[in-house]
């Protein structure tokens, strides 16, 4: 897959470890499930030149979608925007447009905003500024060099909305690629399984297989999870059966057995 992506989420509570990082693990399934290729998912704390140094690094690696979460509230340790300004060399603007749908929605007139308020309505010259679905922080899209990066608000049910609201479309239509997923169980022990599983996924190309020893015991046996890339869901599917059929006959010549975790 030619499309790939970088996930950063932003704030000192995750790397507290005060709050569960789902933000990234989340859009990681969901750019995977559109042919999107994931190279490195980072916490960063609420430091400016930590969160510069970062970006940096990675738009030098030139993903295609470097993804961001946190940093946009109206607090002074929110600090995305202004490392965005300073990595593009482009100051802080406030966008009118934003300002129009946090006051039509609050019901209430601008000048009535406090400063709180105001700096959640704020975004870069020259980068698309959508406004949250169900939030007030926009969703900031700034190109620099061969990367886009993508700017969204903390909160998971936010970050949900913006994705499925505005960027899943966009990614699909750049991937060209779709995926899918079938987990299967399996009486072997890994080490048994691995030359399996590695004979499996030669056999059926643009396939990923992977046992999940997080997620076995005595009863169940091994999760297996098996992912399927290709241009349309229908053929993933077919590839997913085949790898999965292809692992089943190896297993069972071996004289254990394997299950569909799905049904």
């Amino acid at each position: 897959m030619s499309t790939t992506a970088e996930v950063f989420a932003i704030g000192d509570e995750l790397c507290y470890g005060r709050v569960y990082d789902t933000n990234s693990f989340w859009l990681a399934d969901q750019l995977t499930r559109r042919g999107v290729h994931v190279q490195r998912i980072t916490c960063l704390r609420d430091k400016k030149e930590e969160i510069c140094e970062a970006l940096r690094n990675s738009i030098n690696r030139r993903p295609t979608f470097i993804l961001i979460t946190g940093g946009l509230g109206p607090t002074q340790d929110d600090l995305t925007l202004t490392a965005l300004s300073d990595l593009s060399g482009k100051p802080i603007i406030t966008s009118q447009r934003i300002l129009d749908v946090m006051a039509e929605r609050r019901r209430l007139p601008k000048s009535s905003f406090n400063p709180g308020q105001l700096k959640m309505a704020e975004t870069i010259p020259g980068a698309e500024c959508v406004p949250n679905p169900t939030g007030f922080a926009p969703v900031t899209i700034l190109t620099m060099g061969a990367s886009s990066l993508i700017s969204m608000p903390g909160p998971p049910r936010e970050v949900q909305a913006c994705f499925n609201e505005i960027l899943a479309e966009r990614i699909e239509k750049v991937t060209g690629f779709r995926s899918v997923g079938k987990r299967v169980r399996v009486t072997m022990f890994e080490s048994e399984l691995a030359p399996l599983v590695l004979e499996a996924a030669k056999a059926v190309d643009g396939v990923y297989i992977k046992p999940l020893v997080s997620d076995s015991s005595r009863d169940r046996g091994l999760a297996v999870e098996v992912l399927a890339f290709d241009h349309s869901e229908e053929a993933c599917r077919q590839k997913c059966d085949q790898a999965v059929a292809k692992l089943k006959d190896l297993v069972t010549k071996k004289g254990q057995e394997l299950i569909d975790a799905s049904t």
